[in-house]
């Protein structure tokens, strides 16, 4: 399956709620209380040595890139340049490997530099927020 794929099946079983702000917010609130629930099964491993569910795992892994997916569908972010975005990113903060030296003393403004340089439209998404800003009002 494809991410074009993936991403059609998922927006077939979205719950679509009253305002783009509120399906947003089901998307963002929605990956972190997957999230949490992996983290929930490593502080259970952590505090009392219980074994992990590695199926578990996979099926909140799952249900963690529902959520991401639904949230750029909704957003019109491409997550194939969300992708190229991050590798990119990282190639400028560790153009050899990772190092510990390399994740404490980051170059941000470079890091911004490559971002911003890869695809403006990432970053200027104005009809949503345009929309997203007279609801609040």
């Amino acid at each position: 399956m494809n991410l074009e794929e993936y991403t059609d099946n998922v927006m077939r079983t979205v719950n679509v709620l009253n305002t783009p702000l509120m399906n947003q917010l089901h998307m963002v609130l929605g990956m972190v209380t997957e999230a949490s629930e992996i983290a929930n099964v490593f502080k259970a491993k952590l505090a009392y040595n219980r074994n992990i569910d590695w199926v578990n795992i996979e099926e909140e892994l799952g249900d963690i890139l529902f959520f991401i997916f639904a949230f750029c569908r909704m957003n019109q972010i491409d997550l194939e340049k969300v992708m190229e975005q991050n590798i990119e990113k990282l190639k400028t903060r560790y153009p050899e490997k990772y190092s510990d030296d390399k994740a404490n003393n980051r170059n941000l403004d470079q890091e911004r530099k490559v971002l911003e340089g890869l695809d403006k439209s990432i970053k200027d998404n104005a009809p949503i927020w345009e929309q997203l800003a007279l609801e609040t009002k």
